[in-house]
């Protein structure tokens, strides 16, 4: 169809992305758009944001990594990659130095956090993403983050990041403590540890 072939071009000028209001202003209608995400072409990620089916996970990471060198994927980002949950968050979480400022495209969609230099330079490691070298939080760093930023994140998803790394087989307490201890949450790190161990 016509109109859907149009769409889709609006997708490839924007890397794969489109809003509903790139859409309306192509001149076309939103209805179509609901066809193509029927169709399983699209992927809604959140109200009004869209990406191509054919746009990998793994593109979009290698893409975010180039235009914020110097942050490092965290929380829901960092948790979905070590498939410490199950929420596929609808943008990119990337922590930078808080004296760094970054501009950031409308895609792909990239939140980020200023944090001191003490907590971010904390257990930063890399993956190897294609053909880039990604800059992340190391797995006992990430879990202690979701401890940290529990009042922000929610309880379910804290319980769910922790009790997913206490399942696995490789899990390394010791080096968790350590990681708690740096980021001042080593007291509920212990209680926790004591109720789900």
């Amino acid at each position: 169809m016509e109109t859907e072939k149009e769409i889709l071009e609006v997708f490839g000028h924007n890397k794969g992305y489109a809003r509903t209001k790139d859409i309306l202003d192509a001149g076309l209608h939103h209805h179509y758009l609901d066809l193509l995400v029927e169709k399983g072409e699209v992927i809604k990620i959140k109200r009004g944001l869209y990406r191509l089916a054919t746009v990998s996970i793994d593109d979009e990471l290698e893409e975010v990594s180039r235009i914020v060198p110097e942050g490092v994927v965290c929380l829901f980002s960092a948790w979905n990659y070590y498939q410490l949950s199950d929420f596929v968050p609808p943008e990119y979480h990337i922590a930078i130095e808080k004296s760094r400022k970054v501009a950031l495209p409308d895609y792909p969609p990239i939140k980020v956090y200023y944090w001191s230099e003490k907590y971010w330079s904390i257990g930063i490691a890399q993956a190897q993403i294609g053909n880039t070298r990604v800059n992340i939080y190391e797995k006992e760093k990430s879990v202690c983050d979701a401890v940290r930023f529990r009042n922000k994140i929610g309880k379910d998803v804290e319980k769910e990041v922790l009790k997913n790394y206490l399942q696995e087989r490789g899990r390394n307490i010791e080096k968790l403590l350590r990681f708690a201890r740096l980021l001042r949450v080593e007291d509920q790190m212990k209680t926790y540890l004591s109720i789900l161990l």
